[in-house]
């Protein structure tokens, strides 16, 4: 049972005057991107105190209430979530036959599941936009540049409202055993704790590429 107390302090450090040690290109990661370029396609891992799922990589686990929907969590064989970011939209990607990285169709959206004391509870989900929720949210943000490339996946929020990722034992779609389902929470005040939940912090490495003899990451579009 994942403690409904235990609560994780991700710590990306800023570095906005730092190189990567390991990059070849001669210029620092931005704090922020909301615009990435990955030909690999970004893999998203938690960060947890818990060492059952502490560095899982997030997986994209099909949503039996939305056709061509998915849920963002951890089970025993979902595949892995690569992505990239486009104007504040996530989209996932998959490879094709000659190992080409393409859209796969479902972008990330939050759907709110509950509220309670104040605090919101929203699934962390994909879906083809156009089927749900209308259209691409554009308010997915990569903050906190490390020296290395690394970043926290965050959801914009207004002024003022507290935010983040929680990781909860799944109480649904249990026909197949237990998994972990991935949730966003906000509140402005005291969160409310959700049984066997806690908070984690979602997040993932930026390499630099070398396009054409440019150096490019993607970057951030006002």
């Amino acid at each position: 049972m994942i403690s409904p107390k235990s609560l994780v302090a991700v710590t990306l450090a800023l570095a906005s005057g730092a190189l990567a040690a390991s990059s070849p290109c001669p210029f620092n990661y931005p704090s922020a991107l909301n615009n990435t370029e990955s030909s690999n396609g970004l893999i998203f891992t938690i960060a947890s105190n818990n060492p059952a799922t502490n560095n899982r990589a997030v997986q994209l686990r099909a949503n039996p209430f939305l056709e061509g929907g998915f849920f963002g969590g951890i089970d025993a064989s979902s595949p892995v979530l690569l992505g990239n970011f486009k104007d504040s939209g996530f989209y996932s990607q998959a490879r094709n036959t000659v190992n080409q990285l393409y859209d796969l169709g479902p972008t990330g959206y939050l759907n709110q599941r509950d509220e309670t004391n104040g605090t919101s509870r929203f699934s962390f989900a994909f879906a083809n936009a156009t089927q749900w929720p209308g259209q691409v949210e554009q308010e997915w943000t990569l903050t906190g540049a490390s020296s290395t490339g690394t970043y926290g996946l965050y959801h914009n929020e207004p002024l003022g409202t507290v935010n983040g990722f929680l990781l909860c034992e799944a109480d649904i779609d249990l026909d197949n055993g237990a998994w972990y389902q991935l949730f966003y929470q906000t509140y402005s005040q005291i969160p409310h704790e959700f049984p066997n939940c806690e908070s984690v912090g979602v997040r993932t490495s930026v390499a630099a590429n070398i396009n054409n003899g440019v150096c490019d990451i993607g970057g951030w579009t006002a």
